[in-house]
Order: structure tokens, then sequence, then C-alpha cells
């Protein structure tokens, strides 16, 4: 008779942090909301070589053919935090490849992305471009 091999597993819990990527996506869904849908984020998610998720941030123009910009990456492990940011160069801001360890300093990074110089620039030409085709 074969003896029964136990369960070792402990209670598992879902964690109580937000993920990385749900709050990308919720800044994408904002993008939408605020432009009427004639500019919307995307999110796209890969996963590397090395088991890392990177999430990649768009502004996407879709009636310009889906034309995309690429913000900003974001990488991260399974455990989520530190994450590996990188954005675009600007000039007011500092967008430096580099790791953040915690929602705060994520929410503070995409903040700072999101209300540079440089990324309302690329907003307000998109939507110019845009309105000009309609």
């Amino acid at each position: 008779m074969a003896t029964a091999i136990p369960d070792l597993w402990p209670e598992l819990e879902q964690s109580q942090i937000v993920p990385p990527v749900a709050i990308l996506r919720e800044q994408a869904t904002a993008l939408g909301k605020k432009t009427n849908h004639l500019l919307n984020g995307r999110v796209d998610t890969r996963i590397g070589y090395d088991g890392k998720f990177r999430h990649t941030f768009y502004i996407v123009a879709p009636t310009l053919d889906d034309y995309s910009y690429e913000l900003f990456w974001i990488e991260h492990g399974a455990d989520q935090y530190p994450v590996k940011v990188q954005g675009p160069p600007s000039n007011d801001i500092e967008i430096l490849e580099r790791s953040l360890d915690s929602e705060q300093e994520l929410l503070g990074y995409i903040r700072a992305v999101l209300n540079s110089e440089k990324t309302k620039r690329v907003v307000s030409s998109l939507l110019a471009q845009v309105k000009a085709t309609t």
C-alpha cells in the first residue's frame, strides 16, 4: 500500500501590492479618456530570456494608422519590486535607466514622465496631426 504524500504548501494569499502593469494600464486608459480616444495608451508585455517581465508604455494614435510612440518601459521579476525603468531622454527631467524599490517610487516616476515637457509636446503634436486628418 502506497503512502499518501502530504500537501506541503502553506496557506497562499494574493499580494496586496498593486502590480506595476496595473498602474501602467490605468494610465493608458486615462490617456484615452482625457483625449476622447483621439490618443490611447497601450502597454505591451514581454517576458525576457532572463525571466523578467518588460512592460512598454506607448502613446497610440488610432486614426494615424495606429502610430505608436514608445514613452518608457519598466522591467521586473516575479516579485514585482524593485523595477528597472527607462524612458526617453528629456531636457526637463532626468529619466535614466534606474531601479525603483516601491509602488510609491514608481508612481512618482510615472507622474514625472507623464508631466514632462517632452511628453506634453509629443501628445500635443499627435493631437494636432489627428485633428488635421479628421
